[in-house]
């Protein structure tokens, strides 16, 4: 169901808020009350629409993973591989925010997926279908975290570096 445009102005307000107080304080420090008060949303609008601060956080990156999945092509290909990583890396700051509040198994859980509709399984037909679960979760698991680290670094690789030590790894290990 579409919100009405007050909703979407209100949690837009929230959204922007949240994001100016984590500049300064971590997420756990932030009250409701100064939250609606950076927000210019009253305490009762916010809790309409949420319960924490946290709350608000999670939805942001549901809409963030979302809106880069509708982004990419079906069916996926190693080319959206490099848009993905070219996204995160304009998003850097916002990214870096998902990743220290929140726990890293839709970002995992997305390159699961990534990586299954890329390879598929006919190239894996050495491994039993446990087998080839892990490896995807080991691929996934490996691309997030070389991500996150990258993106926490300053002064770091360009986005293009970062694909191709990925589709390195992949295809060294990947049957092509």
């Amino acid at each position: 169901m579409k919100e009405n445009q007050r909703t979407t102005v209100t949690k837009r307000m929230l959204k922007e808020g949240l994001l100016r107080l984590l500049k300064i304080k971590p997420l756990d420090k932030i009250s409701i009350v100064e939250l609606c008060n950076e927000s210019g949303i009253n305490r009762t609008t916010f809790y309409r629409h949420y319960e924490f601060p946290a709350d608000l956080l999670k939805e942001m990156q549901a809409d963030f993973v979302e809106e880069m999945q509708n982004s990419l092509k079906k069916p996926m290909t190693e080319k959206d591989l490099t848009q993905i990583i070219d996204y995160l890396q304009q998003n850097s700051e916002l990214v870096s925010l998902f990743i220290c509040y929140n726990s890293d198994t839709e970002w995992t859980d997305m390159f699961h997926t990534l990586y299954q509709n890329i390879y598929g399984t006919e190239n894996l037909k050495f491994f039993d279908a446990e087998s080839q679960e892990l490896f995807f979760t080991f691929l996934s698991g490996g691309t997030y975290f070389l991500l996150r680290q990258w993106l926490s670094k300053k002064d770091h690789k360009t986005s293009e570096d970062i694909t191709s030590i990925i589709l390195s790894i992949l295809n060294r290990n990947i049957l092509f």
